[in-house]
């Protein structure tokens, strides 16, 4: 297992986000925490950057809303190979206890002797909505709570063994409301926590919508301007790819001129004025 020293970050998937805040580290569990959806462009960002450098990446859907369209809208507009979304594997539990039984397998496979290969050679774990499946009203809320503490064991073991960085995401508004005890404990149990607020009543700025994203182990805020859904930047265009590597060195011929431009048609037409 890599030390801390030899661990590197992870782009946010915004690259302005990426010169304000410190990149989320490997071996620690990160928690998203938003009003609604406004942070999962970063999250789906982040996403792509791992496949287009050849990186698998897991996503385990905990509120059944993945769809893996934005993500692909993003590998197109960087002209990523056709195979990236082969490297996405991503599953879902229908509920607590499936949801629990697919990141407990996931932690047994990385702490095997010879972890496969979408393992080893990933760094990134997404689980979106997590606790949304321990607040089941079908189950008490006791088992609920024991069950997400579980659950939120194996995706520390997953993290510190294959050294990944493991994205909870979590939203603030719901229905039903997500309980105070299920938010404590993805609290507890993160390294750290990235929150988005709104920046105002209805703030928009260049057509995007404006928030404050507050970093909790450095005590930052930052404005974010967030795109809509499949929607992307200028900061996203690589110049390698989009600009002309080859450059002019020949100089262009000469083109003959004279100290009055268009010289003989301005004469002809002051004649022809004249009547001459």
């Amino acid at each position: 297992m890599a030390t801390a020293s030899e661990r590197h970050g992870i782009s946010w998937g915004d690259r302005l986000l990426d010169l304000q805040l410190p990149r989320p580290r490997t071996g620690t569990l990160l928690l998203l925490e938003q009003e609604r959806r406004e942070m999962m462009p970063l999250v789906h960002g982040m996403v792509c950057d791992e496949l287009a450098e050849g990186r698998p990446v897991h996503w385990i859907d905990g509120g059944m809303r993945f769809d893996p369209s934005d993500i692909l809208s993003l590998l197109l507009w960087r002209d990523c190979p056709g195979d990236a979304m082969d490297r996405l594997h991503a599953c879902r539990g229908f509920t607590a206890h499936q949801t629990t039984a697919i990141v407990e397998r996931l932690a047994a496979e990385a702490t095997e002797e010879s972890p496969p290969e979408r393992l080893s050679g990933g760094r990134l774990v997404v689980a979106s909505d997590l606790a949304r499946m321990f607040a089941d009203p079908q189950i008490n809320r006791a088992e609920g709570r024991a069950l997400l503490r579980k659950t939120l064991e194996g995706l520390r073991t997953t993290a510190e063994t294959s050294d990944s960085l493991v994205v909870i995401t979590t939203r603030r508004r719901t229905s039903p409301i997500l309980p105070k005890a299920l938010r404590a404990n993805l609290e507890h149990a993160a390294d750290d926590c990235l929150r988005a607020f709104r920046a105002g009543r209805g703030g928009r700025r260049g057509g995007r919508s404006t928030s404050l994203l507050h970093l909790a182990s450095i005590g930052l805020t930052v404005p974010w301007a967030e795109l809509a859904e499949g929607q992307t930047s200028l900061l996203e265009f690589r110049p390698h790819a989009h600009i002309v590597s080859e450059v002019c060195t020949d100089l262009p011929p000469l083109i003959p001129s004279s100290d009055q431009p268009n010289g003989a048609r301005s004469a002809v037409a002051a004649r022809m004025a004249r009547g001459s």
